[in-house]
C-alpha cells in the first residue's frame, strides 16, 4: 500500500512540476511583456505595423480631427487614407512608442485609474506627412493630435490600466509557480524508485505541454479571429495576437529544448531511441485505423486539422514541419553526446542493486566520467533556464528606425566613434530677415533637413521693444571682449548704432534669443528654434545631434525651462557623457537623441554638461587657411570627443568665398585625417562656416566610411 502510495505522490508530484513550469513561464512572459515599459511601449508601437491596428488608429485620429473642425467631414476619406500612412510610418511609431513609456509608467507609480495618452509629436508628424498635400494640411487643425485617448476611449483608460497593474500581480504568481515546480519536481524525484524513467517521463511531459502552448500562442491568433463577430475585429485580434501573444512561441520552443535534453539524458540510462523506428511506427499508426472508436476519432479529427492547414495556411504547416525537424536534428545530436559519455562508463545492469555495485566496483576510474554526464544536461538546462529568466526584455527594445544619422552603419558604433556635419554660430543666417554678418546660407531648420548634426550656438537674454529685440548686456561684461574680438569695431558700432535706435518701454517679457553677440544684429527666440528641432526630432526618429550653447550670462535654470517649454527636453540625453559612450541605436530606442553642453556654467541640470570637461577641440581663430593647427585648445588632452575648428575669421561679416576654399573636399577632409592622426582621436565635430558651400558633408560620410544618406526616416 505504502509503495502504491509512494509511486501515486511521484506522479502528482511530476505532473504537477511540468505544469507549474510551463505556466509559472507563461506568467513570467505576460508580467515583464505588462510590466516592463520599454517592452510594452515596443509592442504596442509595433502593432502599428498591423493593418487593422492602423486603421483604427487612424480612425480615431481623423474623428477627433473631424470633431474639432466639422466642415473637414467632407474630406474623411481622404484623411483617413492620408492619416493611415502615418500611423504605420517609423515617425509616428516612435512617437506612439514614446507616449505609452510615458503613460505606462504612471499607471505602475500612481495609484489613480485615469490616464490620458498625449502624442505631444503627432501633430508634427502628421503635417510633415501631409505636406505633399498642402491644400488637406492647411485644413487639419494645428492642435488636432494633441490628445490620443483618455479613460474613456479606445486604446487608453480603465482597461488598459487594469492590465497593466495585473502585470505586477502576474510577477509574484510566476515566482510562486517556479517554485512550486523545481520543488514539486525535486519532491517527485526523490519519492520514485525508477528515477530514470521517471525523468524521462517528466522530460516527455514537458516537451509535449511546451510544444502544445507555443502551438497555441504562434496559431491562436487565427481562432481568436474566428471568434471575432466582423472583419475589422478578426483582424484586431490577429493583430494584438501577433504583438503580445506570439513572442511566447520562442520561450516554448526553449522549454522544448529543455525536455528533450531530459529525455536524452534519461533514455541515454535506459536504451538509445532510434529515431528511424519511431517514425517507422508512427507512419504505421497513422496508415491503419484504430481499432477503439475514440482513438478513430481523435485520428479523423487530426487529419481533418492537418489537411486544412495545408490548404489554407501553407506557410504555417511549413514552419511547423521545419519545428519539427529542427527537434528531431536537436534531439538526436544531443542523444549522440550522451550516447558517447556512456560509451566511456561500464554498461550498467538494469536492476539498481547490480547498477550500483558496477559504479561502486569503479569509483575511482569512472568518476570523472559520471561528472561530464552529470554535468553536460545540467550546463544545457541551466542555459536554457537562464535565458528564460533573463527574457528579451533585458536588452535594449526592438528599434523602429533601420538607420541612424542616415546610415544603417552608424547604428551600433558611440557617440564617439561617429563624425558629425556641424555649423559655427548655427543661429546666424541669411534667410533670416534682417540678421547682419550671418554665417550661414539657412537657418537652422534647413540645417537639420541637409544633415547637419552639430550645432554651435550663442544665447542671450533680451527685451522686445517694438519689432526688434533689445540684449541685456549688463551681465555680459566678460563675453563683451569675446565679442569685439570677433565683431570688431565695425560690428560693435552698428550693434550700438541699432541699439541706440530702440527707444520706448519694453513691448514684452525678457526672454531668452538666439544672437551672435548682439540681439540687435539679429536674433531668434530660443524656444521657437528648439521647437523647430524637436519637430524634426518626431519626424525623423533615427537622428541623434550634439549641442554646444555659448551661454553668455544666461542661467542654466532658464536654459532648462526653454528645452521644457519647446518640448525638446523630451529627446534629451540624460545618461554619464564618460566611455564607453552609448551607441547611436541604444540613443534612438531610449530616445535619448540630444546631447546638450555649455560653455560656461551648466548649474545644476542634469542633462546640460560642461563642454570643455567633455570636449578637446582644436584652436579656432584663423585669419589664413595656411594657419589651420590641431593642436590643443580648450578644454585640455583629456576629453573623450573632439571638435575641429575650420573657418577663417573675417571681421565683421564672415565671407562665402574663404568657405568655398576651405571647405573645399581635399583641403577639409586632408586636415581630418591629420587632425585624426595628429590627436590620436577622430574628429567628431568638425564645425564650418557656410555649411551649404564646399564639401562638408562629403567629408562626414568619408570619414564616417558610408555611402551617401538615406532618406530621412
Amino acid at each position: 500500500m505504502m509503495t502504491k502510495l509512494r509511486a501515486g505522490l511521484a506522479v502528482f508530484c511530476g505532473v504537477a512540476g511540468v505544469a507549474a513550469l510551463v505556466f509559472g513561464v507563461v506568467y513570467l512572459f505576460t508580467a515583464r511583456s505588462l510590466f516592463n515599459s520599454d517592452l510594452f511601449a515596443s509592442r504596442v508601437a509595433d502593432g502599428l505595423a498591423q493593418p487593422a491596428l492602423t486603421r483604427i488608429v487612424a480612425d480615431q485620429i481623423t474623428d477627433q480631427i473631424v470633431e474639432q473642425r466639422h466642415d473637414l467631414i467632407a474630406y474623411r476619406p481622404l484623411i483617413v487614407g492620408s492619416v493611415e500612412r502615418v500611423v504605420a510610418s517609423p515617425a509616428f511609431r516612435a512617437v506612439v512608442r514614446r507616449a505609452v513609456r510615458e503613460g505606462h509608467a504612471r499607471i505602475i507609480s500612481e495609484s489613480g485609474q485615469r490616464l490620458t495618452l498625449t502624442l505631444a509629436d503627432g501633430g508634427a508628424v502628421l503635417r510633415s506627412a501631409l505636406a505633399k498635400n498642402p491644400e488637406l494640411a492647411d485644413k487639419v487643425p494645428a492642435r488636432a493630435l494633441s490628445l490620443l485617448g483618455t479613460q474613456d476611449q479606445w486604446l487608453t483608460g480603465k482597461g488598459l490600466a487594469a492590465v497593466l497593474r495585473a502585470g505586477q500581480r502576474l510577477r509574484l504568481r510566476a515566482a510562486v509557480l517556479l517554485g512550486f515546480g523545481c520543488v514539486s519536481g525535486a519532491l517527485g524525484f526523490a519519492l520514485t524508485r525508477r528515477r530514470d524513467l521517471y525523468l524521462l517521463r517528466c522530460g516527455l511531459g514537458l516537451t509535449a505541454l511546451a510544444c502544445f502552448v507555443g502551438a497555441v500562442a504562434r496559431f491562436g491568433g487565427l481562432g481568436a479571429a474566428a471568434l471575432a463577430h466582423t472583419a475589422l475585429g478578426a483582424e484586431l485580434a490577429r493583430g494584438l495576437w501577433a504583438v503580445f501573444v506570439q513572442p511566447l512561441t520562442t520561450r516554448m520552443l526553449i522549454l522544448c529544448g529543455m525536455g528533450l535534453v531530459v529525455v536524452s539524458a534519461a533514455t541515454s540510462l535506459l536504451q538509445r531511441i532510434e529515431l528511424r523506428a519511431i517514425a517507422r511506427e508512427a507512419w504505421r499508426r497513422v496508415g491503419n485505423r484504430p481499432q477503439r472508436p475514440w482513438l478513430t476519432l481523435l485520428r479523423g479529427a487530426a487529419l481533418v486539422v492537418g489537411g486544412g492547414m495545408v490548404a489554407f495556411h501553407p506557410a504555417g504547416a511549413v514552419e511547423i514541419l521545419a519545428i519539427l525537424a529542427a527537434a528531431l536534428l536537436f534531439f538526436a545530436g544531443i542523444q549522440e553526446l550522451f550516447e558517447l559519455v556512456m560509451r566511456l562508463v561500464p554498461r550498467l545492469e538494469a536492476a539498481p542493486d547490480a547498477a550500483g555495485q558496477a559504479v561502486a566496483g569503479g569509483r575511482r576510474s569512472r568518476l570523472p566520467v559520471i561528472a561530464l554526464a552529470v554535468a553536460l544536461p545540467v550546463v544545457i538546462l541551466g542555459t536554457g533556464a537562464a535565458w528564460l529568466l533573463r527574457g528579451d526584455d533585458s536588452a535594449a527594445p526592438p528599434a523602429i528606425v533601420d538607420a541612424c544619422n542616415g546610415h544603417a552603419e552608424l547604428c551600433d558604433r558611440r557617440l564617439n566613434e561617429v563624425v558629425f556635419a556641424t555649423s559655427h554660430n548655427s543661429m546666424a543666417a541669411a534667410d533670416i530677415p534682417g540678421w547682419m554678418f550671418p554665417n550661414h546660407e539657412y537657418g537652422i531648420p534647413r540645417q537639420l533637413a541637409d544633415g547637419v548634426r552639430g550645432f554651435l550656438i550663442d544665447i542671450h537674454y533680451g527685451v522686445p521693444v517694438g519689432d526688434k529685440v533689445k540684449t541685456l548686456i549688463e551681465n555680459e561684461a566678460a563675453a563683451m571682449l569675446k565679442y569685439e574680438a570677433s565683431l570688431g569695431k565695425e560690428g560693435i558700432d552698428a550693434a550700438m548704432r541699432a541699439r541706440d535706435r530702440m527707444v520706448g518701454e519694453p513691448t514684452g517679457e525678457r526672454d531668452v534669443y538666439l544672437a551672435h553677440g548682439f540681439c540687435e544684429l539679429g536674433t531668434q527666440r530660443f524656444v521657437d528654434v528648439l521647437q523647430d528641432v524637436a519637430g524634426f526630432l518626431a519626424t525623423n526618429p533615427g537622428e541623434v545631434i550634439i549641442i554646444i550653447i555659448q551661454d553668455e550670462g544666461v542661467a542654466a535654470s532658464d536654459v532648462a525651462a526653454c528645452f521644457e517649454r519647446s518640448g525638446l527636453a523630451r529627446f534629451l540625453y540624460r545618461g554619464p557623457v564618460t566611455p564607453p559612450w552609448p551607441t547611436l541605436r541604444e540613443m534612438v530606442a531610449g530616445d535619448q537623441r540630444v546631447v546638450v553642453f555649455a560653455e560656461n556654467d551648466p548649474g545644476e541640470v542634469p542633462w546640460y554638461h560642461r563642454a570643455f570637461e567633455v570636449f578637446q577641440e582644436t584652436p579656432y581663430r584663423f585669419k589664413d587657411p595656411t594657419e589651420f593647427s590641431n593642436g590643443p585648445g580648450r578644454g585640455g588632452p583629456s576629453g573623450s570627443l573632439l571638435l575641429m575648428n575650420h573657418w577663417i575669421e573675417t571681421v565683421p561679416a564672415p565671407k562665402p568665398s574663404y568657405a568655398e576654399i576651405v571647405n573645399a573636399f581635399d583641403l577639409l577632409a586632408g586636415r581630418a585625417r591629420a587632425c585624426r592622426r595628429e590627436r590620436g582621436m577622430l574628429p567628431n565635430l568638425i564645425a564650418v562656416d557656410f555649411y551649404a558651400t564646399g564639401d562638408l558633408l562629403r567629408v562626414v560620410d568619408d570619414l564616417n566610411g558610408v555611402g551617401p544618406a538615406t532618406a530621412s526616416r
